[in-house]
């Protein structure tokens, strides 16, 4: 895997499998809160963290789904990579 041109605050590797889904929103939710984010929004963020892992998700289910969290301004992005797919999810924090 390429390292990121940013600072990542947290990276997280997982299984591609399904079963590690769950696990990956639920270390998001409470990043996210840990960062700033209030609580309805860090759980809209798991959901849709979990949504992400699942589009990127090899196949095959052998690969490994890697997720790198930063801050951009007052924002938490989430970028998950999978082989050659990605996707990006993001979070507002409080000021």
């Amino acid at each position: 895997m390429r390292e990121s041109p940013r600072r990542v605050d947290l990276r997280l590797t997982i299984p591609a499998a399904a079963s590690f889904h769950p696990l990956a929103a639920e270390i998001a939710e409470k990043y996210a809160e840990f960062a700033g984010a209030e609580r309805a929004a860090a759980q809209r963020f798991a959901a849709s963290l979990q949504s992400s892992v699942a589009s990127v998700a090899q196949s095959n289910g052998n690969e490994e789904i890697a997720i790198e969290f930063f801050t951009e301004g007052h924002e938490l992005i989430a970028t998950t990579n999978c082989g050659a797919n990605s996707d990006r999810t993001a979070v507002a924090l409080r000021d």
